[in-house]
């Protein structure tokens, strides 16, 4: 299954506000869910079309990841969310080792093996790009030289 068919969740601000919110209550009271309140603010935001929520939302991941404060379930999860951002901002390799481990520790994730068939089809068209950039350099490069060559011999 190609990137053709894949599309991820995405959020809204509201959504965004809302899990922010949630978050930031049960931060400031203590209350032992915010762990899991940050865990849904992250997928909040990395599933935002706003390349800022996006951005934050790889960050907090990361550091939640760093800070081990939440259950292997969520961990696990949280990798696949730092590759679903890395994949949302174009940083296909990063996507790609994210998934690759994610699905070291799931391997039956529908979702995931879907998110890694993007990410290589991704790869595969930014190098295509590379390549057919490269290749129109050099013929526009040859052509110069052609020119040079034919305008000396006259």
């Amino acid at each position: 299954m190609g990137s053709d068919s894949f599309a991820l969740p995405e959020t809204t601000a509201q959504d965004v506000r809302k899990f922010q919110k949630e978050y930031l209550e049960l931060s400031k009271a203590g209350d032992r869910g915010a762990p899991h309140a940050c865990f849904r603010f992250v997928w909040a935001l990395v599933h935002s079309p706003d390349p800022a929520h996006i951005e934050r939302g790889l960050d907090l991941a990361q550091s939640m990841i760093n800070a081990r404060d939440i259950d292997q379930q969520h961990l696990n999860d949280l990798v696949y969310m730092c590759a679903v951002a890395q994949y949302r901002r174009g940083s296909y390799q990063a996507a790609r080792t994210q998934v690759v481990e994610y699905l070291k520790v799931a391997p039956s994730s529908h979702q995931a093996t879907q998110l890694k068939s993007a990410i290589d089809d991704a790869i595969v068209k930014e190098g295509l790009i590379g390549v057919g950039v490269g290749t129109g350099l050099l013929t526009v490069a040859a052509i110069a030289i052609g020119l040079l060559v034919s305008g000396r011999k006259r």
